[in-house]
């Protein structure tokens, strides 16, 4: 038997959501540099098109809509527009989100409402719509994002943390309806991952440190772990794996 093509994502077509944040920018690239074909979407234009112009900077052609994830027509229009411009759709994976870190006394029910709407609702229709595709086909890929903080418990993000915990369970769930029709159905869950974004959050050491003394192996997150996880996930390695939560997080929720 040979491995060589394991992780070889030729002729497959991945669509990523919530593209313009930093982790979805180079999982983009990274999928695109194992020979995927590039689908991406975001609600920002804005944010659309910085993403489209790194890519294409980096030499990577890709598709691109605006869509808004809680929205059911627009997420429909968003996979047929897809497949009748590019005939399949091999890989989801969804970054749209959104965290707000809030009291639990600061959370309206407007507040709460909305978060699930992107978080939670966003990442079922997400699923749902590529299912439908998907199924036909007779294969697929399907990779939510979680949190570890729809693991363990962290002060100010109880309506965060219910949606992460929400999809956690959803992926199970959606793994066993599909897991005879040759999708599989997985979440990544990161811990705090170092990008240009995130990095004002951690130029403060003190603020590093507490950070980091809740990871075990004593380092923030790159996005090199995500990415690989993300491509593992996305190729034929993982084909005997579904309805898993992989938790790219430095061992923070085993200790």
């Amino acid at each position: 038997m040979r491995y060589e093509g394991l992780f070889n994502l030729e002729g497959k077509v991945a669509l990523v959501v919530g593209a313009a944040g930093g982790l979805a920018g180079e999982t983009c690239t990274g999928l695109a540099a194992f020979g995927a074909t590039l689908a991406v979407a975001d609600m920002s234009a804005g944010g659309l098109a910085q993403v489209t112009g790194m890519l294409k900077y980096r030499g990577i052609a890709s598709w691109a809509q605006n869509v808004d994830v809680s929205d059911e027509a627009s997420v429909s229009s968003l996979f047929d527009d897809l497949h009748r411009k590019l005939g399949r759709i091999d890989i989801m994976i969804n970054f749209a989100g959104l965290a707000a870190p809030l009291h639990v006394e600061e959370i309206d029910a407007r507040e709460f409402q909305k978060i699930v709407g992107v978080n939670l609702l966003g990442s079922f229709l997400l699923a749902k719509h590529s299912l439908q595709y998907m199924v036909p086909q007779g294969s697929g890929k399907i990779i939510l994002l979680g949190s570890v903080q729809g693991q363990i418990g962290r002060p100010f993000s109880s309506h965060y943390s219910a949606t992460k915990g929400g999809v956690h369970s959803m992926v199970r769930t959606l793994a066993v309806e599909v897991a005879k029709k040759n999708v599989q159905v997985n979440a990544v869950a990161p811990v705090f991952t170092l990008t240009p974004m995130s990095a004002p959050v951690v130029e403060d050491p003190e603020a590093r440190e507490r950070i980091v003394s809740t990871i075990p192996m004593g380092r923030l997150g790159v996005p090199e772990d995500l990415v690989g996880a993300m491509i593992f996930l996305s190729s034929r390695a993982s084909d005997f794996i579904t309805g898993q939560t992989l938790m790219v997080d430095g061992g923070c929720t085993i200790s």
